[in-house]
């Protein structure tokens, strides 16, 4: 168990925390949310003793564990996978090299008793940390985790974002913690992964306290919410869904009993000013005013919820075909990404690209964007389409001397002060925070900021490479509606599941070079591919990093496709016989002998209805293997 009671942390510029306590009791998940800056990752570390705190205390229960993961981007080594994991033991490591050491001189001199005694004692703490089982403990765990065993000798270096962070895990799980702690644990994952540890996560029996922004995956994976607002500490039992009901109903009674309060306040007041001169009301008057003073007041509902009003500049018409990619290859020296690649960009067409890391997501937004070249084929454009692109080094690109105002209002042009300082409030930047300079900007607000300025200038299409990272959940929902009210073309990288179901209406993914196009959200693109269902490329606990061999993949790509053909044949049968059953019940409904038999017709009607219900769920499920098919 955890305790916090209390606690107060302050900074020069900022109050982080005032008197607030909370209880973490073994077995809790908990989603710690609030704003940027709110100190969610200052409270991970008060409680990890990094930092102290002013006034208060933290109290962790004796023998509790906790293994944390930071969201700092994981180095590589070129140590293997397996010594990387037995890093989270280094005593254990110590002490072999120390058992080694003692055993040697021991060989020299055998009747030592002082050496003997010495390696006995370093053999009794071994064991004691059960050192001669860590290996095989650590290769468990990766193996639970979804590397193969060829893969535990590789060096770090060689695996991706997503798969080094496992490893990490993989250490922190072999400590066996009471709790973990997670700052943004998906910032570098692709979706695959993202779903695999939210997964994982759903299912961990220990304590947890992470940090995260992503919506979707806190609704899975947590138990409870941690909200930091104004300072103090705040419990919601539930996911992120339901912890933003209960916030609203809160938010909604603590507004009806200020309202009620008020009234009743400036009831009392008009009473005293009425009466305060009148002997007989005297003690009346007196009475009242102590009421007043005795009154706790109730403060005045505050709320960080911005909405959006905001007259954001629209491009023009474009043309039907916005972007059109022909046979395009591109090639990296040996490594091929997009082999005769066909793609056509429609106007009012907002994609949203999925796929590993890795699979050329990236690649294909900068082709677009006109930031790398393609190596073969065909790039065109419509007719006078203007481009926009907005990727994480597009930050380094504003002027850190400029102020919030000063970088809007130099592209700006025509647009007066009022129209400026509308504009800005609208991307959460209101009263002087727009004289603040860029260079003191958190990664969050340079972010908003950016993409203030990239619409401005409103272009025909947009290219945008994870536009929500560093933004909390208020900047999140600001990005959400200015990109769905946006009536321009839209091409798009994120690994928020709920941005690309706000804001995309089409999904392109991406494997092996390969695109396939999804006419809908993330959401439908998840159910049409069959992920939703266990037939999907989803990642699971026992996935692997490593593509199988293409022998592998053919053979498994055969066997797929057979038993896909097997189905269509079989649901092609079940609709005839379901369109003869159709045929029948209309004939009778139709039949003149049966008008005045209501009876009859009912039952006809009924059958008809049971019948169309099934022909259509069929009929959906041979349009997703047609799909599967191609």
């Amino acid at each position: 168990m955890i305790r916090l009671e209390g606690i107060s942390k302050e900074f020069p510029d900022k109050v982080l925390f005032d008197n607030t306590s909370l209880i973490i009791k073994p077995g809790m998940r908990i989603g710690l949310v609030g704003p940027n800056g709110s100190g969610k990752t200052t409270l991970l570390r008060l409680m990890l003793g990094e930092e102290s705190v002013d006034s208060g205390n933290v109290l962790v229960d004796k023998g509790t564990v906790i293994g944390y993961l930071p969201q700092d981007i994981i180095p590589g080594s070129d140590r293997s996978i397996l010594e990387e994991v037995m890093q989270a033991y280094p005593m254990v490591a110590d002490l072999e090299e120390k058992i080694y050491a003692v055993s040697q001189q021991v060989a020299v001199e055998p009747d030592n008793e002082k050496l003997l005694n010495r390696l006995s004692n370093l053999q009794e703490d071994y064991e004691r940390m059960e050192g001669w089982s860590l290996e095989d403990r650590a290769a468990r765990i990766l193996s639970g985790l979804g590397f193969s065993k060829e893969q535990f000798h590789r060096p770090l270096e060689v695996f991706s974002g997503g798969w080094r962070m496992r490893v990490v895990l993989a250490g922190i799980l072999l400590l066996d913690p009471d709790m973990l702690f997670l700052d943004e644990p998906t910032n570098h994952l692709d979706l695959d992964a993202t779903i695999w540890l939210e997964t994982f996560l759903a299912a961990w029996k220990g304590g947890l306290v992470m940090i995260s922004h992503d919506r979707s995956f806190l609704d899975t994976a947590v138990t409870h919410i941690v909200e930091i607002d104004q300072a103090m500490i705040i419990l919601y039992s539930g996911n992120y869904s339901y912890y933003r009901e209960q916030k609203q109903l809160r938010h909604e009674q603590q507004a009806a009993a200020y309202r009620n309060q008020q009234r009743k306040i400036a009831s009392t007041e008009r009473f005293i000013e009425r009466f305060r001169y009148k002997n007989t009301k005297a003690r009346q008057v007196q009475s009242r005013i102590k009421q007043l003073e005795k009154l706790e007041r109730i403060a005045a509902p505050v709320t960080a919820e911005h909405r959006l009003h905001l007259a954001l500049p629209q491009p023009g018409r474009a043309p039907l075909k916005v972007a059109e990619l022909k046979a395009v290859h591109k090639q990296y020296d040996d490594l091929i990404v997009y082999h005769k690649l066909d793609l056509m960009i429609e106007r009012g067409q907002k994609i949203g690209l999925v796929g590993r890391n890795g699979a050329g997501k990236s690649t294909l937004l900068k082709m677009l964007a006109g930031e790398t070249p393609i190596t073969t084929g065909q790039l065109n454009f419509g007719a006078a389409v203007k481009r926009a692109y907005f990727a994480q080094h597009q930050l380094e690109i504003l002027d850190p001397d400029k102020t919030v105002y000063t970088s809007i209002e130099s592209i700006a042009g025509g647009w007066t002060i009022s129209q400026i300082r509308g504009y800005l409030g609208g991307f959460l930047f209101p009263g002087d925070t727009v004289d603040k300079l860029v260079k003191i900007l958190s990664g969050g607000e340079k972010s908003r900021l950016a993409l203030a300025r990239m619409l401005v200038e409103p272009a025909h299409l947009l290219l945008l490479d994870e536009p929500t990272n560093h933004l909390d959940m208020v900047s999140r929902d600001v990005v959400e509606r200015v990109l769905a009210d946006y009536q321009g073309t839209l091409v798009c990288i994120s690994h928020d599941r709920h941005f690309l179901n706000t804001v995309t209406n089409a999904t392109i993914e991406i494997h092996g070079g390969r695109i396939k196009i999804y006419s809908g959200n993330y959401d439908y693109y998840y159910w049409k591919s069959g992920r939703n269902s266990g037939n999907g490329t989803a990642l699971s606990e026992t996935s692997s990093p490593v593509e199988p061999s293409d022998k592998q993949a053919r053979i498994a790509e055969r066997k797929e496709r057979r038993r896909l053909e097997n189905e269509s044949k079989k649901l092609t049968r079940e609709m005839q016989l379901l369109e003869k059953y159709l045929a029948e019940q209309t004939r009778i409904i139709n039949d003149p002998a049966n008008v005045s038999n209501f009876q009859i017709i009912q039952q006809a009607l009924q059958a008809e209805e049971r019948y169309e219900m099934e022909y259509l769920k069929l009929l959906e499920r041979a349009e997703q293997i047609r799909d599967s098919l191609g």
